[in-house]
């Protein structure tokens, strides 16, 4: 169940400042169960339980994916791009890219052989795209402002993980999609919003504006961290498979983390840890400083090879996760009206 949420979100655009597209999306996964709306700010929310009780508790997981985004046309029709939040430039030499204009293009980034470049890297300022269509025509398809998406397969490996592009963090929508799935058939003691946040890999700004809004009495975010690999600090990643990873930080609410701590233990998930000291670099740090201040968590997702067309989790760390979410707001939240 899990592995189709996660494949249907993956396969959707969605480039920052484009997240409305996946609203038919999350209400196809999600009219039955919950209210769902769009907002000024791209956000997709969508709202479950009591919306008369004093308490609220607010879901996060941002929903736009990195990319590209068309800057210029020259005469001979080849496309000028830059990056739409933080793609890892080493990955885009030679890769297929799907061109989303007046009609969806398929093209492939620019570079030279080997044998005639000494160049080792691609800067943001040579990124080229070869649709093969002659000038006149790229016009009429593309124009500046389209987005692009790097082309990747959903392909399923080995003890339950998935490679695919999206990943950040299309596998945290999927566990809200999941927790709601589970308090689909229950009474919940508060009330609860499920925001899939827009634009967090360029400013942030979806998850400000929608706990602004929103005005949540606490707040759990879902997001991807990096999963341990050589070079990576282990004490900056989590094992895939670990259940998920749990930050600390001063910004972040010591009774929602001990909570979620609890709640893991209960659940047998072995989790791992990551400790800040200070921001999180994730929407809690917006969200938390939101009007008069959101008590706010963090557990993340182990993921591999981020910001790359093939990014890497397993699907039992996103079942456990939503398992738990499912308990946190089944008791009530860690802070209690």
């Amino acid at each position: 169940m899990m592995k189709d949420i996660l494949k249907e979100l993956c396969v959707s655009g969605g480039v920052s400042g484009d997240e409305p597209e996946l609203l038919s999306v999350i209400r196809h996964q999600l009219d039955s169960i919950a209210a769902v709306s769009t907002d000024n700010s791209g956000n997709i929310i969508a709202a479950m339980g009591d919306p008369a009780a004093p308490h609220h508790i607010m879901l996060d997981a941002h929903i736009d994916r990195i990319g590209l985004i068309v800057t210029y046309i020259n005469e001979e029709g080849f496309l000028k791009a830059e990056p739409v939040g933080g793609i890892d430039l080493r990955t885009l030499p030679s890769s297929a890219v799907e061109i989303l204009g007046q009609e969806k293009i398929m093209g492939v980034i620019c570079t030279l052989p080997p044998h005639l470049s000494e160049d080792t890297e691609l800067s943001r300022d040579k990124i080229w795209i070869d649709t093969g269509y002659p000038a006149e025509q790229v016009r009429q398809l593309v124009s500046l402002g389209d987005k692009v998406l790097l082309c990747s397969q959903f392909t399923e490996l080995l003890n339950g993980r998935i490679a695919v592009s999206a990943l950040d963090n299309r596998s945290g929508c999927a566990v809200l999609v999941r927790t709601a799935q589970l308090l689909a058939d229950k009474t919940l003691p508060c009330r609860l919003s499920l925001v899939f946040s827009a634009q967090e890999e360029v400013n942030e700004m979806g998850a400000a504006t929608a706990a602004f809004a929103l005005s949540p009495d606490e707040a759990v975010v879902i997001d991807v961290g990096f999963a341990a690999q050589k070079g990576v600090p282990p004490e900056k990643s989590g094992e895939l498979g670990c259940g998920g990873i749990i930050s600390i930080s001063p910004v972040l609410s010591k009774e929602v983390t001990q909570t979620i701590q609890t709640i893991a233990a209960r659940l047998g998930m072995a989790c791992d840890y990551e400790v800040c000291g200070g921001a999180t670099g994730t929407n809690a740090d917006r969200i938390a400083s939101a009007r008069g201040g959101v008590r706010t968590g963090v557990i993340s997702i182990p993921a591999k090879n981020m910001h790359t067309p093939t990014e890497m989790v397993q699907l039992s760390d996103m079942e456990y996760i939503a398992q738990l979410l499912a308990i946190y707001v089944t008791e009530g939240g860690a802070v209690h009206a």
